[in-house]
């Protein structure tokens, strides 16, 4: 498939007369929790030539193509292959305040087109806000765990795992001060010793469960998980390590990108 979503990100490239920077996954096949008929979450970073910006009729920021799994043009709802990039500027602009989203493409195990190894990769490492990054991954477990319990008769092992996911790296960035794995996997291995050998096993089960094909399947409370969800919402979360990250150095990366 890597191929043909190449060919595509090219034609994008044509297409919207656009450079790619880089191009990779970003949802759960980069996380390590896809299952057969998982679909592909394509993230790119795109650039223009500097006439193209000095314009009173700016260029949209953002470009969008879905594809069904003939590769033809499709609504992004049931479609095979979403795709969908950031202009420079606008990922910049998100990279520099700390974004998760951004910052997990930059991050990304699955790279397409183009590469990541940019000079922001290893800057963004050292100066990410830990606070932010904390709370938009707890913010994810708390309102993945809430819609659960509001509507406990669709309980999935996919819900599951996406609450888990937010919470466990909320907890890697608290307790490392450090971007979490995007491979759940490798965030469990990492935190092995600092959660219940019960949760640990459980959620192998039920990793495994999901690339089996049974993510979708209505499934009663996993009182292991739950209870540990109850306890984690009963922490008190404080003294973050407080970083900015310099706007100086982001302007450097886009003259190098954009100046001749």
């Amino acid at each position: 498939m890597k191929k043909e979503i190449i060919k595509l990100l090219e034609q994008l490239e044509t297409e919207h007369n656009i450079k790619i920077l880089f191009a990779v996954e970003n949802g759960s096949r980069a996380w390590d929790m896809e299952s057969k008929d998982s679909d592909y979450d394509v993230r790119f970073v795109f650039y223009r030539t500097l006439p193209e910006y000095i314009t009173l009729t700016p260029k949209p920021e953002v470009i969008n193509a879905a594809y069904d799994k003939d590769l033809n043009p499709s609504p992004v709802q049931g479609s095979l292959m979403d795709m969908s990039g950031f202009d420079i500027f606008k990922y910049l602009k998100l990279l520099k305040s700390s974004n998760p989203t951004v910052l997990e493409w930059l991050n990304s195990p699955i790279v397409y087109l183009g590469s990541t190894d940019i000079s922001l990769k290893p800057y963004m490492a050292e100066n990410f806000s830990q606070e932010k990054l904390f709370y938009h991954y707890f913010s994810l477990f708390k309102s993945s765990y809430k819609t659960m319990l509001s509507d406990e008769q669709k309980m999935t092992y996919k819900k599951y795992l996406y609450a888990m996911r937010g919470l466990l790296n909320a907890q890697y960035v608290y307790w490392y001060d450090e971007l979490p794995p995007l491979r759940l996997s490798e965030t469990l291995k990492k935190l092995e010793n600092k959660i219940p050998a019960e949760v640990s096993s459980m959620l192998h089960q039920v990793i495994k469960l999901k690339t089996c094909g049974q993510e979708k399947e209505k499934i009663p409370n996993i009182t292991v998980f739950d209870n540990y969800f109850t306890h984690a919402l009963q922490q008190v979360y404080d003294n973050f390590h407080k970083r900015q990250a310099d706007i100086k150095v982001f302007d450097a990366f886009l003259h190098k990108l954009l100046l001749p």
